[in-house]
């Protein structure tokens, strides 16, 4: 039986709108932008799988409408529609949705119906270029028009979302809503307002960087996921580095022991493939690794108990795997990082902001999730979920047509934080992908759905066995992901 640890995947259901028929994935990832990834069972479990079934009528009902507004991080509410929405027919298009559930960007532009949808997928690529103030005031705006519903309501999660991704918390917990969404509409960011409730009042995190890059010891578990030492409040703890988790995580053990307050009495709750997790929001203080230090970093705090890997794989205790605690995707994004697993370094940079012409390494955006473009064998373009916390790269049983691939049944155990598993059946007995100019051959590489993952869909999980290809530098600043290509120095490790 081959063993691994993976993110978890699940399920979402489409929006139906009789007699439109429209096709828009409106809640998978929503929970997820919380704390957590959207795919199978994880190796940090702060996976967020939620999927609701919406079904609306034709005519809407406006709901009460919500005072736009709320000071701080961006002033959002302020934003009087810099985009002119024009009167247009509500049509729907499929060719229009599906090229936004596989972000074929180009498509959407060219299949776009009105100024709506234009409006809509000049947003979406204003996003994918990390372009997140200009893309933030663009979805707004569409989010506003009274026109096409189906557009408004993906504009009000891709807000949602990228004021998160921002950390603009009072902008997102002061969101204005559409006049025009129901009840059920109105549902679908709720959660995500909560959340910034919690954190509005939060001091402001500062990151500093010493002028030279910092090289630390990157240590894998018997897992395969990579580890680096940190400094929580002068207390020493070893945090798994994981692209997979939208936020930083901490065991309630070490919050006690360098004392971490919770930032309100308020319990959140996320959830993962076998159920659902409580949680506590809270600032930690100060975190060091090496000589960069960062000062109230968001994060949330999850139950000791809920803080093991249970796993049969070699060098696991019997009693589990314990995790201190996880660097997640939000810390993540703000290094140009370099890791080097057969070297056994990670070396983090300030990133520098320039512009790139789309050369081989900008293969990263941000979709609710760090996506990374790898292309198949045939030259099939497909985006996979970039997650560090997985052992193993997993395929998504819907893209096995775009893959050109094949299975065979395997059986298979996916072992997840939470004492939780799950068994899977199939493989890919070899699966040759290409990023940027790095051609990977992978063997046995897991299958999981079919599922669809949320607004966007993911064609697989890019998972930690891909660093035996060569260094994996990410710098999100720049849309840059290259395995085997850093041009960084290897600095020695402190």
């Amino acid at each position: 039986m081959r063993q691994t640890c993976i993110g978890a995947t699940g399920k979402s259901i489409p929006a139906l709108l009789p007699q439109l028929r429209v096709r828009v994935w409106v809640v998978a990832f929503l929970l997820w932008l919380m704390c957590g990834r959207a795919q199978l069972a994880a190796a940090s479990n702060y996976s967020l799988r939620y999927a609701r079934f919406i079904t609306r009528q034709a005519n809407f009902q406006p709901g009460p409408s919500v005072p736009a507004g709320g000071g701080g991080g961006g002033g959002v509410g302020a934003i009087d529609s810099a985009l002119a929405i024009a009167a247009a027919p509500n049509l729907y298009s499929e060719t229009y949705w599906t090229a936004f559930a596989e972000l074929d960007l180009s498509t959407l532009r060219n299949a776009a119906q009105g100024d709506p949808e234009t409006h809509f997928a000049e947003a979406m690529a204003l996003l994918a270029d990390g372009e997140l103030a200009s893309a933030e005031t663009a979805f707004a705006a569409v989010s506003q028009q009274q026109t096409d519903i189906n557009v408004a309501v993906a504009s009000q999660i891709m807000l949602a979302s990228t004021l998160r991704y921002e950390r603009k918390w009072s902008a997102l917990r002061d969101l204005p809503l559409n006049s025009r969404l129901g009840p059920d509409d109105r549902k679908i960011t709720r959660d995500l307002e909560h959340w910034g409730k919690v954190f509005a009042d939060a001091e402001q995190e500062v990151m500093t960087f010493p002028e030279k890059p910092v090289a630390l010891r990157l240590r894998i578990t018997p897992v395969g996921t990579p580890t680096v030492r940190v400094q929580v409040n002068g207390k020493q703890y070893e945090f798994w580095l994981d692209t997979g988790s939208s936020m930083t995580v901490i065991s309630s053990a070490v919050a006690r022991e360098a004392e971490i307050a919770p930032l309100s009495n308020d319990t959140l709750t996320v959830r993962t493939f076998a159920g659902s997790a409580p949680v506590i929001a809270a600032t930690i203080p100060r975190i060091e690794l090496g000589s960069i230090v960062i000062i109230n970093s968001p994060a949330v705090i999850i139950d000791q108990g809920l803080m093991y890997l249970r796993a049969s794989a070699q060098g696991v205790p019997g009693g589990g795997l314990r995790v201190d605690g996880i660097i997640g995707w939000d810390t993540l994004r703000q290094f140009d990082l370099t890791m080097n697993y057969t070297a056994g370094t990670i070396t983090l940079r300030r990133p520098e902001r320039h512009r790139l012409v789309g050369g081989p390494r900008q293969k990263l955006a941000w979709m609710g999730r760090p996506l990374v473009e790898v292309r198949t064998k045939a030259g099939a373009k497909l985006h996979f979920a970039l997650d560090t916390g997985a052992q193993t790269t997993f395929l998504n049983a819907a893209a096995l047509g775009k893959a050109g691939a094949s299975t065979r049944i395997s059986n298979n155990h996916v072992f997840g934080i939470a004492r939780t598993g799950r068994e899977t059946d199939r493989v890919v007995p070899y699966l040759s992908l290409t990023v940027g100019r790095t051609l990977m051959r992978l063997e046995n590489v897991l299958v999981y759905g079919p599922a669809t993952s949320g607004l966007i869909d993911t064609d697989g999980i890019l998972g930690s066995d891909v660093a035996r290809f060569g260094a994996i530098h990410i710098d999100a600043t720049n849309c840059v992901f290259s395995i085997g290509e850093s041009d960084a120095g290897e600095d020695a490790a402190e």
